[in-house]
């Protein structure tokens, strides 16, 4: 198993700042990634850090760190979606997609990773999860404007989400502590005066506990939620993309990771853009896409590991 690495927009930040981050890890664990990437835009960056380095068949030699790499050769709609395609089919056969930033004019007929793996798996449930070293977050819903959320926050549509973060997160050993779930209405809808909406939080709330038997409650005002938490690890889960992003940004700054909950294997990016103005300047901070790979490593390490387990478990079974 590997962990996959799609090369982003060819005139972003982001091949800078993976080379950066290869930088700082060990040699097993660069055995464990592969880039999947076009020749040219590797040699563009590569020039731009300044270092020694050298482009081989199968290997990238960045001083003395030796990154495997996957030469693409031929676009399909752009490099980045081309990179994608190609990372999408590798992590299928087992591993972690981690995908480097790209702009969403870069998809065909969709805007944006998550857009697109809905399209592609007709998954309409995939959901945004948002982790830092200083805050957990779940999107309920991320790319809808405002006027339409009152009709697509549906008690099914808050169940559906919750219970696909439940599940992949239990599937991956991820550690977490309480989970609290945000208020639609200011005040949490102050039992009706503002809005019923948030009855459907209670209901949807309530099947999560019935079902999986967890620490998990709300609706809290989305302006005092922070104020409930009690540990890093308590994941907050918001309804819309503002009233959570604005929060775990304003919290986390670049130092964040963008994971796919829902597909077929885990998806990490780190949680931020192309950076189109900082390109070749080598003065991108690479600290954001660190953090998301060195996370992208342990899932992966926790992965294999079950995976031996239950292998030894059906074994003697």
């Amino acid at each position: 198993m590997k962990v996959y690495v799609t090369q982003g927009h060819e005139e972003g930040i982001g091949l800078e700042v993976f080379f950066k981050t290869c930088l700082f890890l060990g040699s097993q664990d660069l055995k464990r990634i592969t880039l999947i990437a076009f020749r040219q835009a590797v040699h563009e960056t590569l020039l731009s850090l300044e270092l020694p380095f050298e482009i081989q068949d199968e290997t990238i030699l960045l001083v003395h760190k030796h990154i495997h790499v996957l030469w693409l050769e031929e676009i399909n709609v752009s490099p980045s979606f081309s990179a994608l395609e190609m990372g999408m089919r590798l992590a299928e056969t087992g591993g972690v997609l981690f995908t480097l930033p790209t702009s969403k004019d870069q998809f065909p007929g969709q805007a944006g990773h998550t857009e697109y793996f809905r399209h592609f798996y007709r998954k309409p449930d995939i959901g945004m999860y948002f982790s830092s070293p200083l805050m957990q977050a779940l999107l309920v819903t991320d790319h809808v404007a405002i006027k339409e959320l009152p009709d697509m926050l549906t008690e099914e549509r808050l169940y559906k989400s919750l219970e696909t973060f439940c599940v992949s997160l239990k599937s991956w050993n991820w550690k977490t502590e309480r989970i609290l779930v945000a208020g639609f209405n200011p005040h949490a809808g102050e039992s009706g005066i503002i809005g019923t909406e948030d009855e459907r939080v209670k209901k949807s709330i309530k099947r999560i506990q019935d079902k999986f038997k967890i620490d998990i409650t709300g609706p809290y005002p989305g302006d005092t939620i922070l104020r409930e938490r009690k540990s890093p690890e308590d994941v907050l889960v918001f309804l819309y993309h503002d009233q959570g992003l604005a929060l775990f940004k304003g919290i986390s700054g670049l130092i964040g990771s963008n994971i796919s909950l829902g597909l077929p294997y885990p998806r990490f990016s780190p949680d931020h853009g192309t950076s189109f103005s900082l390109f070749g300047k080598n003065s991108a901070d690479y600290r954001g896409c660190q953090y998301s790979l060195e996370e992208a490593l342990k899932l992966l390490e926790r992965l294999e590991y079950d995976g031996q387990n239950s292998g030894h478990k059906s074994k003697s079974s």
